[in-house]
């Protein structure tokens, strides 16, 4: 059986075929796709209000680790789901949420230019 747990890869999963193909995308981006977790994205319940994205904290079963995202279904949702992603990237090699991090890279991992602008109102 412990062979087994070691050889699973990430597997992630979405009703949204766009997202999921991002999704993956931006774990091979990130260097993780190769880590024994599952991720599932859903969309954001419109209670979260302003929010465009969460991850909840990870679940661990075995040597698994289990993480959902949740995704704001509107125009930044790439965006989103890539600043979410890196969260994930965060969190399954055991270093501490980085806001900082995740803005920075979320726009490079969508392949659109970082907005300085962008990252200067995040940084307080």
């Amino acid at each position: 059986m412990n062979n087994i747990m070691k050889n699973l890869k990430m597997e992630i999963y979405c009703k949204n075929k766009l997202l999921l193909e991002k999704a993956v995308k931006y774990s091979r981006n990130l260097g993780i796709d190769h880590l024994n977790a599952e991720i599932e994205i859903k969309r954001l319940p419109p209670s979260f209000g302003g929010k465009y994205g969460i991850i909840e904290h990870p679940r661990v079963l075995g040597k698994r680790v289990y993480i959902n995202i949740y995704i704001k279904l509107n125009r930044e949702r790439y965006i989103t789901l890539a600043h979410e992603m890196v969260h994930a990237r965060q969190v399954l090699t055991g270093k501490p949420i980085d806001e900082n991090e995740a803005y920075l890279l979320e726009k490079t991992l969508d392949n659109r230019p970082v907005s300085y602008t962008h990252l200067r109102a995040h940084e307080t």
